[in-house]
């Protein structure tokens, strides 16, 4: 009776109708979450190892509802004004980690809030009973098609990173290979020469894991029928990816004793590219041999209903298209009036140094430069996840001071970038930290020179200046201290190697890398960057901490103002300046 009394008063709704709702649902739905969509798209195109495949995700997700349409169909769609509910929390989440603190100004926080009024959307336009086959279409779309932040991946990449390195060190033992380790980084020794393989964080597998779990997903649903092989497939992406990334691994070790070249470059992307296709089939294996340990000989396959091809809603459909869309719509407007009342920019402007870091002085101050630069490999600038860097080593015209390696790396318009420090990346290369967490020392800077200046800057900051060769220079905001860590190493006997940095962040200076956030994230900023400045020394056992502070905080007080040459000047690009966009947006 309930059935006849929908049909009786169900509203079919016409294709040509059915694309104008649809069209102008999606552009309302795109003009709020503008900010959200348009940043996951460029994550895609300019990590597309990384992130490339969550492009195909949506369709996939849409592939899985049309494979229900038939049950969709079947009865007109009865809206769920609770629905409405759902809309409202997604809206007021985003828009509160749009215009909130910065801490919460997270892509993944914001996607939460994206799938919160989806999920809104599609239970109030399409209701309860349609909600039972778009569940997992809606699931699958949200769990893998937004990127995830660089500082969840970490948790999991370092411990992939560690499994790639242990399973390659066995089984290139098994081999028959004398290999040794430390830490993430492998030693092959073959003919009496050494053939150094470094598993870095491309290397961990954490590209493969994904791809499979996106993969295995999509398998379980379409091919599997029971749900245990469903959630075995799942399961068994974790240690089949695992297990490719090994012998992909092994098989860069063993290219590299041909040729050291195969290791690294192209030929490094391409060797794991071409582990993909065997992966692939191993895991089609897998769903053979799930599907063959249950032969049902009455397995009765479920036919559609194609009858009721037809779109049809129990009610007004025009009437919960038109909510839908004044929702969406006055809700963007809300927020597009928060940011203007605010001053939020939601989207960072790139803006690049105005000098290459090259051009830094090969002699400052009685030490000079020791052998060209040092360049990093397609692999190694993939790591370090920028391109603006130099690594340099300087040595004193006194032989007894040590020679002491400055590193320096740049990053700009990023939203949740972690920045590469020795407390992890040298522990990766098999360092051994000598103390349980990195020590912050304050830096005796030699400020003779120094002036303060009173900018006419909204946030009134008084910056130090220096005039050096007729040239203002502008010094950053903040307490110079340096976050320091001991390291000892297996192959370096009693030496023990320093390693310390701070950061510069939007023109302010910190040894913290959370407080990059709060400083190079600022709401307010239309612009952000960020530059690590590292040093490094090896010195024997006797060599001290306190010795280490004292050479950087000499090294750095000469360094400093050249290095500020070389970076933007934050009250040029804070004040209002109508050619200032132009200006600052130019890659040297």
């Amino acid at each position: 009776m309930s059935e006849d009394k929908d049909r009786q008063f169900s509203e079919e709704v016409s294709p040509q109708h059915l694309v104008l709702w649809s069209v102008l649902l999606f552009a309302a739905f795109g003009w709020i979450f503008w900010d959200f969509l348009q940043r996951q798209f460029w994550f895609a195109i300019k990590q597309q190892a990384d992130w490339g495949h969550t492009l195909i995700i949506p369709f996939i997700a849409g592939y899985f509802v049309w494979l229900c349409r038939g049950k969709l169909l079947r009865e007109p769609f009865r809206r769920a004004w609770s629905g409405v509910v759902l809309v409202l929390l997604g809206l007021g989440w985003y828009t509160l980690c749009a215009l909130g603190p910065s801490a919460i100004h997270h892509n993944n926080l914001m996607g939460f809030g994206v799938a919160c009024t989806l999920t809104g959307l599609c239970l109030f336009l399409f209701g309860w009973r349609a909600m039972r086959y778009l569940w997992f279409p809606l699931l699958y779309l949200f769990v893998f098609g937004q990127s995830i932040s660089d500082r969840l991946m970490e948790i999991v990449t370092f411990k992939l990173q560690d499994i790639a390195t242990i399973g390659s060190y066995y089984g290139l033992g098994l081999l028959g290979l004398d290999v040794t380790r430390a830490g993430n980084t492998l030693e092959i020794l073959y003919n009496d020469n050494s053939y150094p393989l470094n598993i870095a964080e491309a290397c961990s597998g954490m590209r493969m894991l994904m791809a499979f779990l996106a993969l295995g997903v999509a398998m379980a649903f379409t091919g599997l029928k029971y749900n245990w092989q469903r959630l075995t497939l799942v399961l068994l992406a974790l240690p089949t990816a695992v297990f490719v990334n090994i012998l992909r691994v092994m098989t860069l070790g063993l290219l590299s004793i041909a040729d050291s070249g195969f290791a690294s470059g192209d030929f490094h992307t391409f060797v794991g590219t071409l582990w993909l296709i065997p992966a692939f089939l191993i895991y089609l294996g897998i769903v053979w041999i799930l599907k063959n340990l249950v032969i049902d000989e009455d397995d009765e396959i479920e036919e559609e209903e194609p009858e009721n091809s037809s779109i049809r809603f129990s009610g007004s459909a025009t009437m919960a298209f038109v909510v839908a869309v004044c929702i969406l719509a006055s809700s963007a407007l809300a927020l597009q009036a928060g940011v203007s009342a605010l001053n939020v920019h939601l989207v960072k402007k790139p803006v690049f140094p105005r000098r290459d870091f090259s051009m830094l002085p090969v002699e400052i101050d009685g030490w000079k430069r020791e052998r060209d630069d040092l360049r990093l490999d397609a692999a190694g600038v993939e790591s370090l996840g920028t391109e603006l860097y130099l690594t340099r080593m300087y040595v004193h015209r006194n032989k007894l001071l040590p020679p002491i390696q400055l590193h320096i790396a740049y990053y700009t318009g990023q939203i949740d970038a972690i920045p590469h420090v020795p407390d992890r990346c040298m522990v990766a290369a098999g360092f051994v930290p000598l103390t349980p967490e990195p020590m912050t020392l304050k830096l005796e800077m030699n400020k003779e020179g120094w002036q303060e200046e009173t900018p006419e800057l909204l946030d009134g900051d008084t910056y130090p200046t220096l005039v050096d060769e007729g040239e203002l220079i502008r010094l950053p905001i903040g307490e110079f201290e340096l976050r320091t860590t001991e390291f000892s190493h297996p192959q370096l006997g009693d030496q023990h190697v320093f390693a310390g940095y701070y950061f510069i962040a939007n023109g302010k200076t910190t040894a913290y890398p959370e407080q990059i956030r709060l400083f190079s994230f600022d709401r307010t900023s239309s612009h952000s960057y960020y530059c690590k400045i590292q040093f490094t020394i090896r010195g024997s056992s006797q060599f001290t901490t306190e010795k280490f502070n004292t050479i950087v905080s000499s090294f750095s007080s000469s360094l400093l103002p050249e290095i500020m040459r070389c970076l933007p000047d934050w009250v040029e690009i804070s004040q209002p300046k109508t050619n200032n966009d132009t200006q600052v947006n130019q890659e040297p």
